[in-house]
């Protein structure tokens, strides 16, 4: 395997070593007994298995391993390396004869018989497989796009509420020109520009959605600054940058969770949209906007081929966006502060 690889796969293991060391830190601060009592509830359990599975999928689909013909492949590719490719479409539950697999499915080998609990799209390749490759695509988008869209969130917000004045009415005419600008047109002149790779498709969507998390913050933090503990600790002569990251930024714990899981949501939907109206990820990417655009034309035929359509909506983009939701409700719940109950 090439020196690129194991520095792409260092970089996966990495970043989810920092993913749970974060998560560890969390619950083991202040609000650590009360997310570790929200996480004896049934449901708020059930969303986080639900995300926490797509989550492993798309990890699953960054970590690459060579293959038997020596080109790497991720381990998600490994794990359906059994399952047949049929030649065309075959329904949920239907068995049949055919030859050839996914490691080389020109391949001419003894018939085999195939079976797929979702059935198969149009170029035969499993449902199963093509919604777990789809939460790559929604992890990288999501990702990247909060890499831009929170520290512009979270710093305009902070200086406009906390400094006040001239800086103030900056963010705020800022935050509202960019507001004014209706998103849909902003990403489509975006990608014209400079193309439909993830990473531009992600800049484009952190680009326009940090201005909600600038107002939330903004408004957080002019309450903030007339606290007691605030106005004590400038009253002690302690810097301004002390303030802002000791008593500031972690009393915005409930404002940043929030808006992350509703701008995640707010991602995968958009991202789905997107490529379903054609200016979305390129075609061959593997994403559940791209399964929704092969499986449209194909809802009319007789009889409908309706799994494909169905594996996007109901198997991907519904559970995920549901979870987050949930999830997103209950802890903002939790760590609100108690001056808002």
């Amino acid at each position: 395997m090439s020196n690129s690889v194991w520095l792409w796969n260092l970089l996966v293991f990495a970043g989810s070593a920092a993913a749970l060391l974060i998560v560890r830190l969390v619950l083991r601060g202040p609000a650590g007994p009360r997310l570790r009592r929200m996480l004896r509830e049934p449901v708020p359990l059930a969303c986080l298995a639900i995300v926490a599975l797509f989550l492993l999928f798309a990890i699953a689909d960054l970590v690459e391993l060579p293959g038997e013909s020596g080109a790497a492949r991720s381990l998600l590719d490994l794990a359906f390396s059994g399952t047949n490719v049929e030649r065309s479409y075959s329904a949920p539950f239907a068995e049949r004869a055919l030859v050839g697999s996914l490691e080389d499915p020109n391949a001419e080998e003894n018939q085999l018989r195939s079976f797929h609990l979702l059935g198969t799209d149009v170029n035969g390749y499993d449902v199963i497989y093509n919604v777990c490759k789809g939460s790559r695509t929604a992890l990288l988008l999501v990702l990247g796009a909060m890499l831009v869209s929170f520290p512009l969130g979270l710093v305009l917000g902070i200086l406009g509420g906390y400094a006040g004045g001239w800086i103030d009415d900056v963010v705020q005419w800022l935050y509202n020109t960019i507001a004014s600008i209706p998103w849909l047109l902003f990403v489509i002149g975006f990608l014209v520009l400079f193309g439909r790779e993830l990473v531009w498709i992600a800049l484009a969507f952190g680009l326009t959605s940090w201005v909600e998390l600038a107002r939330l913050a903004r408004g957080e933090t002019l309450r903030l600054r007339e606290e007691s503990f605030v106005r004590a600790a400038r009253a002690l002569g302690t810097p301004v940058r002390r303030i802002l990251a000791r008593h500031i930024l972690p009393n915005l714990a409930h404002v940043s969770i929030f808006s992350f899981t509703t701008t995640a949501t707010s991602i995968v939907l958009a991202e789905s949209v997107l490529t379903f109206i054609g200016i979305g990820v390129r075609p061959g990417s593997a994403s559940w906007g791209r399964m929704l655009v092969e499986a449209q034309t194909e809802l009319l035929r007789s009889p409908p081929i309706w799994w494909v359509f169905s594996g996007a909506a109901f198997l991907g983009v519904l559970p995920l966006v549901v979870s987050l939701n949930i999830l997103g409700e209950r802890l903002r719940e939790i760590l609100m502060p108690e001056s808002y109950d």
